[in-house]
């Protein structure tokens, strides 16, 4: 496989072909995360999403006035005599131009999380919340 790779990297007058990747484009997504609920699960996991979207360099958590994707999070005990044992949750992706203007639905998922998922189901949002950025990237555009 070596010899193949380096055989592919000379052109067609033996020169090997110069190393310069493709520059990637900096994607520093606005977003925003408004939680709705009072059970302890459901305001954990949005602190947990909260501090994923700062932590990570694909995104930028604000609340300016600036388009953004805006992740609304519904939270409710899954056994309201029992509310520590797991939480249903309903969560709305929308694109925001400005606080003026109406908010595109993006796409929504609901779902139940217990206290030990919520680090593995925080992680799937933000995955799924960057494909979006790159699908609707240029809802971005000026």
């Amino acid at each position: 496989l070596l010899c193949a790779g380096a055989a592919m990297a000379e052109n067609e007058a033996g020169a090997a072909l110069p190393d310069k990747p493709a520059s990637v484009p900096d994607r520093n997504v606005p977003v925003s995360v408004l939680h709705t609920g009072e059970d302890s699960i459901g305001a954990k996991l949005a602190s947990e999403l909260k501090n994923a979207f700062n932590t990570s360099s694909l995104f930028k958590l604000t609340e300016n006035d600036e388009p953004k994707l805006r992740l609304l999070l519904k939270t409710t005990p899954e056994f309201p005599s029992r509310p520590a044992v797991g939480s249903a949750y309903s969560l709305v992706w929308v694109f925001s131009k400005s606080a003026d203007s109406l908010e595109y639905l993006l796409v929504h998922e609901t779902g139940v999380v217990d206290m030990g998922g919520i680090a593995d189901l925080a992680a799937r949002i933000l995955e799924r919340t960057d494909g979006l950025s790159v699908k609707y990237a240029y809802l971005f555009e000026k």
